[in-house]
């Protein structure tokens, strides 16, 4: 399968030390692909999320024409094993020779999870991605756990892993002299709503347990996996998501026309 759609590289710096390398809903990569951010760590560099899979080249000229290169890329930080945000990482790894990092449970999706536990049948059959789309897997290199530390380069991101939208969805946490920035994934998006819905690991009940891993972060940036992202008062989108999954009716989940989960 390939995208007939011509792609331009395109620039995107976000904050200092932050880039978007990959998105398909802005069109800087194949259109299957969910934000793929990259952080300047001094001699290394990271990578959150590896998109699709799909020509995954589009990244890789990202990286170069913010004047990196790619081989320093040293990990990636998987927040879950949807194929919009796995399905690239035996090929990142291929191309950059990457560690990849992730939480237990994401982890065995990764290395064997069948269709039918990462949910692509369900989004195959929900149109979202066509019938010859094929999942990579790949054996990760770290399996991390909930508020563990990883020190790369300059830098230091906690893991904090919040179930609800996937088995063990997981943000992570990168304080910058003071500036705090969340790459929250799936888990909540700007103005508070959140990645619920009908595949397996998704779950109401995980997400009311586990969004209070996400209270007093102090975050200023939050940098999701899809959508918009604010540089300012992230902590309040966080705030708001708590909120609603501590009221008696069902909250506003995700209203957004989700392309791909």
């Amino acid at each position: 399968m390939k995208d007939n759609v011509q792609i331009k590289v395109i620039r995107v710096k976000i904050t200092e030390d932050v880039y978007l390398v990959g998105s398909g809903q802005i069109r800087i990569s194949n259109s299957y692909d969910c934000h793929v951010y990259l952080i300047d760590c001094g001699n290394e560099l990271v990578l959150i999320d590896a998109g699709s899979g799909l020509e995954t080249k589009f990244i890789i000229k990202n990286i170069r024409k913010e004047g990196f290169n790619e081989k320093k890329v040293s990990h990636l930080l998987l927040t879950h094993c949807h194929a919009d945000h796995a399905g690239g990482c035996k090929n990142m790894k291929k191309l950059t020779g990457c560690k990849i990092v992730c939480a237990e449970a994401e982890g065995r999706l990764l290395e064997h999870g069948k269709d039918e536990e990462i949910g692509l049948d369900i989004a195959k059959k929900s149109l979202l991605y066509p019938d010859d789309y094929k999942f990579t897997h790949c054996k990760p290199d770290l399996i991390i756990k909930d508020r563990d530390i990883i020190r790369i380069g300059r830098y230091i991101f906690q893991a904090i892993v919040v179930p609800g939208h996937s088995k063990a969805s997981t943000c992570y946490l990168l304080d910058r002299d003071g500036y705090r920035i969340l790459f929250s994934s799936d888990i909540v998006f700007l103005g508070g709503t959140i990645g619920i819905g009908n595949w397996p690991g998704s779950s109401l009940e995980e997400y009311r347990k586990n969004i209070w891993n996400l209270s007093n972060l102090q975050i200023d940036a939050l940098l999701p996996g899809h959508f918009l992202w604010t540089l300012r008062d992230g902590q309040a989108s966080l705030d708001k998501a708590i909120e609603n999954l501590s009221l008696a009716w069902v909250p506003p989940a995700w209203q957004h026309n989700h392309p791909h989960f």
